[in-house]
């Protein structure tokens, strides 16, 4: 495949979850969905529905929908036009929005000169929706997935914001195309139209006429191909396989096309897109972490356990009592040339944005504010040599997390540091306060505290 756009590569983010769209299915579009930056709305037809309010953030999304003949057998086209049209008139105005159609070739619909994506307004909604064919696909049309995908990707590339950029890919099936190039306003394949990002060569279909068959999924190549390019570009693609038909290629969207697993959806019934969709767009407008609302505060103590012939048969950070919050211990790195002296340590902040972190190491407190890495969630807090780390505790607020460490008494000098520059204090204490210490690893004790403290 040959392509003169340009390879610059645009923000990474993380894979939304795809479980509320999951339960609206099960549902029947009956549910209500909401989060921070969206309000409460029902999945309902598209004469009734309410627009979403905003997604926050740059969002640009490219609608690569298939007009195939096949598709007819799908559903009817009827049932899929309106569950395009109501998904597109309940996207925010602050979202840009594109469509690409395909059957033979691809074909991009211009709100103006070269002008592909534009926000989702009243009446540039309008316009879109007035760019869906309303006619039930020919019958002598191919599908020309890669083609639609590379000019989708060109959209994005050419115009989005370097936010989230997602490619809703809307199909009954698999790739089904003729040889040639597309976007050069020539043919084969037929019914190409010009584009002006660009010209697309695929050679992985066939020489034949305009059904060109490119095979069963997986022995055609340059489809797959054009997926991984725009998903290591960081860009997303989001699935949707309607109508019975689109079983034996269920996998294949799912896996080699989509983002993730998360990223496939199936919608059997035609007539149940419009309400599907209404529920990716509110999927995509959650945020990608929530405020801090832990109802108490979690500590995780780090302890090594052994058989009754002394093997070790675990060392790693345990939660101390009942109460997580959604926190989870991922891993931890032991001082080089040493074991059981965990210098940093990872958790999953389920969810959470940020939070505050107490970090005990010797007889010292670090208390660090912790963001949540962008594509997995998590935090890493760590001390410099020589001390290893016997707990974290995490809060919500700074002030909880100060007196949490300030109620342990101060005995002397410790000695360590803080190796996140983002740490404000440090709080000297003993190394257990009241309660029984816990032998670990290399005699170093720990004590349970002297309490909890609850975090808003």
């Amino acid at each position: 495949m040959t392509t003169n756009q340009p390879t610059e590569t645009s923000q990474l983010y993380p894979f939304s979850r795809r479980d509320v769209m999951r339960t609206a299915a099960i549902l029947g579009g009956a549910a209500a969905v909401g989060g921070v930056g969206t309000t409460l709305f029902p999945t309902v037809r598209a004469a009734e529905h309410t627009v979403i309010e905003t997604c926050g953030g740059d969002v640009d999304i490219v609608v690569a929908l298939d007009y195939s003949g096949s598709i007819r057998s799908a559903g009817t086209w009827p049932d899929i036009e309106s569950g395009v049209d109501s998904f597109l008139g309940v996207v925010p105005e602050d979202v840009q929005l594109g469509l690409v159609t395909f059957g033979d070739a691809p074909s991009a619909f211009e709100y103006g000169t070269n002008n592909l994506l534009d926000f989702a307004t009243a009446g540039n909604v309008t316009a879109i929706q007035g760019g869906i064919p309303a006619t039930t696909p020919p019958g002598e049309n191919a599908t020309h997935m890669p083609g639609a995908l590379a000019f989708a990707d060109a959209i994005l590339e050419q115009e989005g914001r370097d936010g989230k950029e997602i490619i809703v890919l809307i199909t009954d099936g698999g790739p089904n195309y003729q040889n040639g190039i597309v976007g050069d306003g020539a043919t084969p394949p037929a019914d190409d139209t010009a584009f002006p990002y660009g010209d697309f060569e695929f050679t992985g279909g066939t020489t034949g006429g305009e059904n060109g068959i490119a095979g069963e999924p997986g022995e055609e190549t340059e489809t797959t191909a054009t997926a991984d390019d725009i998903k290591n570009a960081g860009r997303r693609i989001i699935a949707v396989g309607i109508g019975q038909n689109v079983a034996g290629f269920d996998d294949y969207l799912r896996d080699d096309i989509a983002s993730s697993p998360d990223d496939f959806v199936a919608v059997t019934d035609a007539s149940n897109l419009g309400s599907e969709l209404e529920t990716l767009i509110s999927e995509v407008c959650e945020p990608e972490c929530v405020e801090c609302t832990l109802d108490e505060s979690v500590k995780y103590e780090y302890v090594v356990e052994y058989d009754d012939e002394g093997t070790v048969t675990f060392d790693g950070f345990v939660l101390d009592g009942d109460y997580d919050g959604g926190i989870s211990y991922v891993s931890d790195v032991d001082k080089d040339g040493s074991m059981y002296d965990p210098m940093s340590a990872t958790f999953d902040l389920g969810g959470l944005c940020d939070a505050w972190a107490v970090v005990k190491a010797g007889q010292e407190f670090a208390v660090t504010q912790v963001t949540a890495d962008d594509d997995d969630g998590s935090v890493t807090v760590g001390y410099v040599d020589p001390y290893a780390i016997s707990f974290v505790a995490f809060f919500c607020t700074e002030a909880d997390a100060q007196a949490f460490a300030e109620s342990f008494p101060s005995r002397g000098r410790g000695g360590g540091r803080p190796s996140d520059d983002s740490a404000t204090s440090t709080v000297t204490g003993d190394s257990g306060g009241r309660g029984q210490g816990h032998a670990h690893g290399r005699g170093k004790a720990t004590g349970k505290g002297n309490g909890l403290a609850r975090g808003r």
